[in-house]
Order: C-alpha cells, then sequence, then structure tokens
C-alpha cells in the first residue's frame, strides 16, 4: 500500500501520485495515529493538518470525548466555538423574516393604493367615454328624425310645385286663346275700319244694317299644314284641356270639321284631338 505525504490517503501499489493534491506517494509505513479533535477520524500523530476537516493541531494532546456518565456539551454550541448556536440561528431567521414583513408593510400597500386610484381613474375615464357616446348617439338620432322631416316637407313642396306648374302650363294656354282671339277681333275692326264709307245724303234714311255675315265653313277632310305654332284640344273649345303642342309648318290629317274646328287623327296611336280651323290651311284633299 502506498500512502499521501500531505492528506495520508492510502492508495494501491500500482498508484504513484495523489489524484487529489497531485503529490508522490510513497510506502505506507506503520505509525502511530491519533484521533483528529475535531471530525474524531483517524491520523497520523505528527499530523499538522487533519486530511478530513482540514483544521489545524496544535500540540499532541488527548481528545476529551464525553462520556457515557458524563453531561453532553450544551446542545447548539458548536464545537471548537467556530458553529453558530441554535437559539442565534432561529433568532436570525425571525429578524429575517420581521424586516421582510416590515418592507412588505412600507412598500406592499403603496402600488396596491396606486393601482386601485388607477382603475378608478380608468373607470372614471370609460363612464366619460360612455355618456359621451350616449350624447353622440341621441343627437344623431335627432338629426335623423329632421331630416325625414324635412324630406317630408321637400316632397310635399315639390308635389305643390308640380301642381303649380301645370295650373301655370293651362293659365299660359288659357292667356294663348285670349291673345288670338284679341288678334281677330283688332283684325277685323281694323278691316273695317279701312272700308271707305259710303257719302249719306242728308234727305236720305241711313241705310239698313248689313246682313249677318255667314258662318265661315271649314274645310273639306284632307291634309292640313299649321300656318303657326298651335294647340290640340281635347274638345273642339278653346277652354278645353290641351292634348299636346303643334310646332309651325307641321302637317296632319283632317278627318272632319265641326264649325271652327278640324278633327285631327294622329298616326303615332295619339288620342284624337283638335285644332282651330285659323291656325291651319288645306293642303290637299283626302282621297
Amino acid at each position: 500500500m502506498k500512502q499521501c505525504p500531505e492528506c495520508s490517503a492510502r492508495y494501491e501499489d500500482s498508484v504513484s501520485f495523489c489524484p487529489k493534491d497531485g503529490r508522490a506517494l510513497a510506502a505506507k509505513v506503520a505509525a502511530s495515529t491519533r484521533l483528529c479533535p475535531h471530525c474524531a477520524n483517524s491520523i497520523a500523530e505528527n499530523a499538522t493538518q487533519c486530511p478530513y476537516c482540514k483544521e489545524d493541531l496544535g500540540p499532541v494532546r488527548t481528545p476529551q470525548w464525553p462520556g457515557r456518565e458524563e453531561p453532553t456539551s450544551e446542545p447548539g454550541l458548536s464545537r471548537g466555538g467556530k458553529r453558530i448556536s441554535a437559539v442565534s440561528v432561529v433568532m436570525f431567521i425571525l429578524g429575517l423574516l420581521f424586516f421582510g414583513a416590515g418592507v412588505y408593510l412600507s412598500l406592499g400597500p403603496a402600488p396596491h393604493a396606486d393601482s386601485t386610484v388607477a382603475v378608478q381613474d380608468k373607470e372614471k375615464e370609460i363612464q366619460e367615454r360612455d355618456q359621451k357616446i350616449e350624447s353622440l348617439q341621441g343627437e344623431l338620432s335627432r338629426v335623423r328624425q329632421q331630416l325625414t322631416e324635412r324630406s317630408d316637407q321637400m316632397t310635399e313642396l315639390q308635389t305643390k310645385l308640380d301642381e303649380t306648374q301645370k295650373d301655370l302650363s293651362t293659365m299660359q294656354q288659357r292667356l294663348g286663346i285670349a291673345n288670338r282671339e284679341v288678334e281677330r277681333v283688332a283684325s277685323s275692326r281694323a278691316a273695317q275700319t279701312a272700308a271707305p264709307a259710303a257719302p249719306r245724303p242728308a234727305d236720305t234714311l241711313p241705310p239698313p244694317p248689313p246682313p249677318p255675315a255667314p258662318a265661315r265653313r271649314a274645310g273639306p277632310p284632307g291634309t292640313y299644314e299649321t300656318i303657326r305654332a298651335t294647340s290640340v284640344y281635347e274638345q273642339p273649345s278653346g277652354s278645353s284641356r290641351v292634348l299636346s303642342k303643334i310646332a309651325k309648318g307641321t302637317r296632319f290629317e283632317v278627318v272632319r270639321s265641326t264649325g271652327d274646328w278640324l278633327e285631327v287623327r294622329s298616326k303615332h296611336g295619339n288620342p284624337p284631338g283638335f285644332v282651330h280651323v285659323d291656325d291651319a290651311m288645306f293642303v290637299t284633299q283626302a282621297n
């Protein structure tokens, strides 16, 4: 067997160096041993350091190990005065606990209070936003209602405007008829005024009034052409409803005449109407 001179570890003869200390191993010689006063392991009597607990060894002395009848050392006391007693450990742990509790009480509530205040602020902000959204929705509903009412009013105004335009068109047609009547009356009066008056003898009686002019007979059926822009009436009367307008120079077919009115038949499927004879001239007779 071989032994390390540093740590006194024993190895087989085939090992040359100590793997722990790197020292060369020496052959083991019988030597006296003693117990380490710190760990009670068997060490060389002349060793200056215990290879097991690494404690420095003083002069050789006999270890004072407690016997069965001797009172044991006080529990919690360290061997050699280097271990802390159990009471000290307990006091140290209690001190750490109290210190941690104080730190928690001093620093813990503050973030919790801050988070509570932040949550309350967020809730208030959300409530304010909800109130704003509700007020905006109410305003939007009122605006939509106003738009609906105004749309109804616009529809009513448009209807009234259409009726007014129809009345205006009717009035314009009647005004055109009245103007034509006025023109005919004025032209007839002008013709009568232009004719020379025969001298009346002073001793003779005034001549009898001229006989009434025979009623003008409308032209025969055939093709006619308008001499001016005119209207086609529903009945042979200027006060009846106007069916359509005919421009100057338009040709149309007449099927018969009624007094001063010509009955017109449309080739395009339009309802029949009447045109005044003064607004058209005869072109060709129907076959």
